[in-house]
């Protein structure tokens, strides 16, 4: 029995702790803190005047980053869960043994425990090492209720971020409701195209083709009438497909394609003349700006206009929104962080044109961190 529980001790005492330095709970906290004031914002674009669009979209914007937050609070919870609960899992045999030792002891009378087959003397050193032994044991029990508590209070704290984060999902539907239905209620500019326009964009087969058909034809003066600032990226979201980077049917395009949200607000990445803007192949709706001049900014994928050919726009100024539906809980939970604007497959396409043709739009853009996609 005593060379049994040896064994034991030194399993138990080889488990790797189930205690874990990260804090799910904070991480949740500070998330729910950053929604609730974001919710004021979205409250406050609601309300305010003038132009309702741009007001909705940059609080929607905030109200999306602070949701990833949450959402990776959760995330980093349930991937605690599980790690406490496979540690358990591989450890069932040497905690099953531990259990039913201190059981064993437990129900071990005093009389018996000093009965030994070596006589006085070998009982003497058994209870001396059954000393040593059973706070260790114990020790290693009192460890196991603690990582059952942990994992219970891991539960918990991630069933309260999922009930906060569907409340967030139901707001921000809510407010992309009302920058849909402000958009549409502005005049229809996609169906004012000129005839010049309406023919040019017939006659194209590519964007690449229309870009080129527009840079060839001139048009109003560029805002600045110099060269081009560096350019802002569009949308918030991540590069899905770079340059010339064939996609899965091998095709390959003369620019990039970002994935973003649904509903996500396309605003202008400079100050430009809008060469452009109206539907175009399977493209849905197109925009070509023009920063400076022999530059052309193609952006491909709208689902809604808001651009009108031959205005000027100035950098962050709405031309649009992506299409899409809002994401329930449950499938913006599981997404992988960087899915989680894919649900709807939403995509904007970027092509830019300087001289004689396209180039790579990248180098052209800030950096990521610094102004644009999160």
């Amino acid at each position: 029995m005593i060379r049994r529980v040896v064994l034991l001790l030194g399993l138990a005492l080889a488990a790797p702790a189930f205690a874990g330095a990260s804090d799910p709970a904070a991480a949740i906290a500070a998330a729910s803190a950053r929604v609730a004031e974001a919710g004021v914002g979205l409250e406050t674009a609601r309300a305010a005047g003038g132009d309702r669009v741009a007001a909705l979209g940059a609080a929607i914007e905030e109200h999306e980053a602070a949701l990833a937050a949450l959402r990776a609070g959760v995330g980093a919870a349930g991937g605690r869960e599980r790690v406490l609960t496979l540690g358990l899992a591989t450890r069932r045999q040497e905690i099953a043994r531990l259990v039913a030792a201190l059981q064993a002891m437990g129900r071990t009378p005093p009389p018996a425990a000093a009965l030994h087959p070596q006589g006085p003397l070998g009982a003497a050193r058994a209870a001396a090492m059954m000393e040593r032994i059973e706070p260790a044991l114990r020790g290693q029990a009192a460890a196991l209720s603690a990582a059952l508590a942990d994992i219970g209070a891991v539960r918990a704290v991630q069933a309260r971020g999922r009930t906060e984060l569907e409340a967030g999902l139901a707001a921000l539907a809510a407010a992309q409701g009302e920058l849909v239905a402000a958009m549409a209620a502005e005049p229809a500019p996609g169906e004012a195209v000129s005839p010049a326009l309406a023919a040019m964009a017939r006659d194209s087969e590519t964007l690449t083709e229309l870009a080129a058909a527009l840079a060839a034809a001139g048009g109003p003066a560029t805002p600045g009438g110099g060269a081009a600032a560096a350019l802002a990226w569009p949308v918030r979201g991540e590069v899905l497909r770079g340059f010339d980077e064939p996609d899965a049917a091998g095709v390959r395009r003369p620019g990039v394609v970002l994935r973003a949200g649904p509903l996500s607000l396309v605003r202008a990445p400079a100050g430009a003349a809008v060469r452009y803007a109206g539907p175009f192949l399977e493209y849905g709706y197109v925009v070509v700006l023009e920063p400076a001049p022999g530059t052309m900014v193609v952006l491909a994928g709208l689902a809604q206009l808001r651009a009108r050919a031959g205005a000027t726009v100035e950098r962050g100024e709405p031309l649009g929104l992506l299409g899409g539906r809002p994401l329930g809980v449950e499938e913006y939970v599981m997404l992988p962080q960087s899915d989680t604007g894919a649900g709807g497959g939403e995509t904007l396409y970027i092509e830019v044109r300087q001289g004689q043709g396209p180039v790579d739009p990248q180098p052209l853009f800030v950096d990521l961190e610094q102004d644009g996609l999160p």
